[in-house]
C-alpha cells in the first residue's frame, strides 16, 4: 500500500534498490509537468538566478518557463535519455538564453549575453549550484514522505527523531529521547530512541533510492548507485544496500 506521497512503507528487507530500478520507466515525472514544477521549482528558480544576474529578469524568465511547461509539457523529453536533472538543466539554460536574446531584440542597449550562456556546457561552479539545488529539492520531498509515513503509522517517529538529530547532532541519545518524548507525548528511553533512529535511516534510504530512480531512464542498479553518489547522498544509503544479485 502506498501513502499520500506515493511511497511504499518499508518492509523487512534492504533499501529496495532492485525494486526501485526495475519499476522505473522513462522519466515518469514528465507525465505531469505541473508536478515537476512543484517538485523542483526552488532548484529551477535558483538556477535562473545564477544565469540571469538581474533578480527581476531572473524571476520573469522563471515564471515564463513555468507557464510554458504547464501549457505545453516537455515536448522533446521523449527523445532524450539519461538523467532527468540533466535534461531539465539544459531546458532552463535554453530558456534563459531565449529570454535574454528576446530582451536584447526589444532593447538593443541591453548588455551582451552572459558568458555562462555562450558556452555549450555549464561551468563547474554552475554545475555545482544546480546539483546543490536539485539535492535540496530531493531531500525536501523525501522528508515530506517521512513525515507522511509517521502520521500514518502509529508509534513511528521516523521524521521526528531525524529532525531532532539534525537540530542538535551533538546531544546524547538520552537527551534527544527526552526531548522527543516531551514533544510527542510518547514515552521514549535511549534504547527505544536508537531503534527509532535505525528504522528511520533505513526508511530514508528506501525513499532516497526510489526518488532518485524516478529521475533516471530505465536505470540499472549501478546507475542508481552512481546517481546517489553524484548527489552526495551515498553515506545515507550504502549501509542499507542489499547484496548485488548478479
Amino acid at each position: 500500500m502506498e501513502n499520500s506521497e506515493g511511497t511504499t512503507p518499508l518492509g523487512s528487507g534492504g533499501c529496495g534498490l532492485e525494486d526501485a530500478s526495475e519499476s522505473a520507466t522513462h522519466w515518469d515525472l514528465i507525465r505531469d509537468p505541473a508536478h515537476v514544477i512543484k517538485r523542483y521549482a526552488p532548484a529551477i528558480r535558483r538556477y535562473f538566478g545564477i544565469l540571469i544576474h538581474n533578480a527581476d529578469d531572473a524571476e520573469e524568465a522563471t515564471q515564463e518557463f513555468f507557464l510554458r511547461i504547464v501549457r505545453s509539457g516537455f515536448s522533446r523529453a521523449r527523445q532524450e535519455r539519461g538523467r532527468f536533472r540533466d535534461y531539465l538543466m539544459k531546458a532552463v539554460r535554453n530558456a534563459a538564453w531565449n529570454f535574454l536574446r528576446d530582451q536584447r531584440r526589444r532593447n538593443p542597449g541591453v548588455s551582451r549575453l552572459p558568458a555562462a550562456l555562450l558556452a555549450d556546457d555549464p561551468r563547474p561552479e554552475e554545475d555545482r549550484e544546480w546539483l546543490t539545488g536539485w539535492r535540496r529539492c530531493l531531500l525536501k520531498r523525501v522528508f515530506r514522505a517521512l513525515a507522511a509515513h509517521e502520521q500514518q503509522s502509529p508509534g513511528n517517529l521516523s521524521y521526528t527523531v531525524l529532525c531532532a538529530i539534525a537540530k542538535d547532532p551533538c546531544d546524547s541519545c538520552l537527551t534527544l529521547a527526552e526531548r522527543v518524548s516531551q514533544r510527542t507525548g510518547q514515552p521514549l528511553n535511549a534504547t527505544a530512541f536508537r531503534k527509532q533512529v535505525s528504522r528511520a535511516r533505513r526508511l530514508l534510504a528506501v525513499l532516497l533510492v526510489r526518488e532518485v530512480a524516478r529521475t533516471l531512464d530505465n536505470p540499472t542498479r549501478e546507475q542508481v548507485i552512481e546517481e546517489v553518489v553524484a548527489l552526495g547522498l551515498w553515506d545515507r544509503v550504502r549501509a542499507y544496500l542489499p547484496p548485488d544479485r548478479s
